[in-house]
């Protein structure tokens, strides 16, 4: 929502053939923006595609969300650094089914990858609040884009034992 609102160019890349991880959750695709470009890959670095890696030097890509943390997200990130781009990687918008991702996110970030999140992205992108007025925001953003004060803590603290 927020790329697509700010007009910031999108770049989604999917699993070949096309199975299970190979097209957007439905909560995604109802909010992936018309001007977003969708490419299917068969190397899990996305860099190794031609096509993706010429979309990508085109596109100044610089920001990075996806799954699977471990796998295409880890060697993707290794690749585009390769590139010599840099590259923010939002942690919490990456996922994945490996119940430890820590690893993968220490090895992107000694590889260079810059740990962020959602919200230091928004702040950055909106510049300050003389920058983008409050009625601004509004008007570029869907009515249900879900500000980053709104959403659920991170690591939440831990539920107190009853004793």
């Amino acid at each position: 929502m927020l790329a697509g609102g700010l007009g910031l160019p999108v770049l989604a890349t999917f699993e070949h053939p096309v199975d299970e991880k190979g097209a957007l959750p439905a909560r995604l695709e109802r909010v992936f923006p018309v001007h977003g470009q969708r490419l299917s890959k068969h190397a899990f670095d996305c860099c190794r595609e031609p096509a993706i890696r010429n979309t990508i030097k085109k596109t100044a890509i610089k920001q990075l969300a996806g799954a699977e943390t471990d796998v295409c997200v880890l060697q993707s990130v290794i690749g585009l650094l390769r590139m010599g781009l840099e590259i923010f990687s939002l942690e919490d918008c990456v996922f994945t089914s490996e119940p430890d991702p820590r690893p993968a996110l220490e090895r992107m970030y000694r590889s260079g990858a810059i740990p962020c999140t959602f919200k230091t992205l928004y702040y950055e992108l909106m510049a300050g609040v003389g920058e983008v007025s409050q009625i601004d925001r509004k008007r570029l953003l869907p009515s249900d884009f879900m500000w980053p004060e709104a959403l659920p803590p991170r690591c939440p603290k831990p539920a107190t034992e009853e004793r």
